[in-house]
Order: structure tokens, then C-alpha cells, then sequence
């Protein structure tokens, strides 16, 4: 036998031998960020993405597990590699970590004002003139992502770790904010049985996200192949819109 064709042969025993099958559960850290992620929902409306991922994986016999952090700190423990990946983000997030090409789903980050406010998003410059509420850690847009950056310290900004959504809100009709940002599904999901009123003033181009793993995990390569196929299943897509229609 020719010696390369040998060694060619050598190689790919070994890597059979050290490649490491995804295990039976993979755990994704999330944030409660309902209707895509619900932390305090049943277990029949753990939310769209991770429903929708959990019967994907379900289809390979992977089980998939959720644990809910402030959005700043799954990041982190994704990262540290305290868990396999994140549920839901975007490569301006954690581009440390390794992404699926395929998305999840998508998004919409609107301003949020309350009902009566005359002011409408027409750029960054218009931010000066109101008190803006935003998430640590969140990736928004690459403008208002370099807006808040280098505005972190000003008084007109007002930047929280958790709580996000309830907190705003509370801050919104105590008038210690004008707007904030958010999902638009998000909010009208979370004020769907309320009496206060908010608008979207504002919003920014509907953006796809994905999955994302820690790129040390020793299955890291076979994982996301196994995401990007799943979602471009056409009877997968089915079901996501399927699902979506338990969220409105």
C-alpha cells in the first residue's frame, strides 16, 4: 500500500476514534424574553424558539435544556463555558462563539414610548432630546449599539442589567425614562391584558438570530451542522410557523 494512502487512512481512524458525538442533552442559556423565550410560562408555552428548537433536536434524539440568566450573564457563562451555547443571540453580541448560519427566527426592535409622547426615532441625533432605557449587553443595531456605548455615563441613559421589560415599564409611567427599546413582539406579548398603553415610535429593520455554541465544545463543528440542516427543513419551517400561531 503507497505510504500516503496509509497515513491518509491512519488519519481518518484517529479522528474516528477522538471525534465526540453530541451528547444526549445540550444545555443553551437564555433570558426571559417571552414569546420567544418564557421563563415563568407553562411547559405548554415555553415560547416560540424554545419550543420550536426543542422539537428539532427532539428529531435526533437530543433533549434540550434551558437555563434563564440575565441576557449579560449568558453570555458570559456561554462563553466561559459554563453552558454548551445561547438560545437566541446575534454575532454582535458574542462573536466569540461559534454560530449556526441558519436562523432561528427574527426580531424588531422598536422604541417603546407611552401612548401620549409626540416624539419619533429619526436617527441617533433625536435620542438626545429624551431619556433612553436600554439592556446591558444587548446588540441592537451597530448605530444605537455605538450610540449607547459612548453615551453610557450620560444622564439621558438609563442602562439596566435584568428585569428589562418590567423594570421599563415601571420606569415608562413613573416618567423616569421617555422610551426604551425593545422586541415589538415582546412588549405587545407582555401588555396583551393591560391597562397602560404604549406605542412603537420608532423601529429599527427586522433582524434574523441563531443559535451559537461555545466553539471549545469537542462537537461544537457537528452540532451546528446538524442546526443548519435542521432549520432548512422544509417540514421544519412548517412547524415553526405551526408554533407561532400559539403566540399571538
Amino acid at each position: 500500500m503507497p505510504i500516503f494512502i496509509f497515513l491518509l487512512l491512519s488519519l481518518a481512524g484517529m479522528q474516528a476514534v477522538y471525534a465526540k458525538p453530541i451528547p444526549s442533552t445540550v444545555t443553551l442559556a437564555a433570558t426571559d424574553w417571552c414569546p420567544y423565550t418564557c421563563e415563568n410560562q407553562t411547559n405548554n408555552n415555553p415560547g416560540i424558539v424554545h419550543e420550536y428548537l426543542s422539537e428539532v433536536l427532539q428529531q435526533s434524539n437530543i433533549k434540550l435544556n434551558i437555563e434563564y440568566y440575565p441576557w449579560h450573564e449568558s453570555i458570559k457563562k456561554a462563553q466561559l463555558g459554563e453552558v454548551d451555547g445561547l438560545l437566541t443571540a446575534v454575532v454582535e453580541e458574542a462573536p466569540s462563539l461559534y454560530f449556526s448560519t441558519v436562523p432561528t427566527y427574527n426580531y424588531q426592535v422598536c422604541f417603546i414610548t407611552r401612548s401620549n409622547s409626540n416624539w419619533i426615532y429619526k436617527g441617533t441625533n433625536s435620542l438626545n432630546k429624551i431619556v433612553l432605557g436600554s439592556i446591558k449587553g444587548y446588540g441592537y443595531d451597530d448605530e444605537i449599539d455605538q450610540f449607547i456605548k459612548y453615551n453610557s455615563e450620560k444622564p439621558n441613559m438609563k442602562i439596566v442589567d435584568s428585569g428589562g421589560l418590567e423594570q421599563f415599564n415601571k420606569m415608562l409611567f413613573e416618567n423616569e425614562i421617555d422610551a426604551y427599546l425593545d422586541d415589538s413582539r415582546v412588549v405587545l406579548w407582555a401588555l396583551r391584558d393591560s391597562k397602560r398603553k404604549v406605542k412603537l415610535s420608532g423601529c429599527l429593520k427586522r433582524k434574523p438570530f441563531y443559535l451559537a455554541v461555545n466553539p471549545n465544545l469537542p462537537w461544537a463543528n457537528e452540532f451546528i451542522a446538524l442546526i443548519n440542516k435542521s432549520l432548512s427543513d422544509p417540514i421544519n419551517l412548517q412547524l415553526l410557523n405551526s408554533i407561532k400561531q400559539n403566540y399571538r
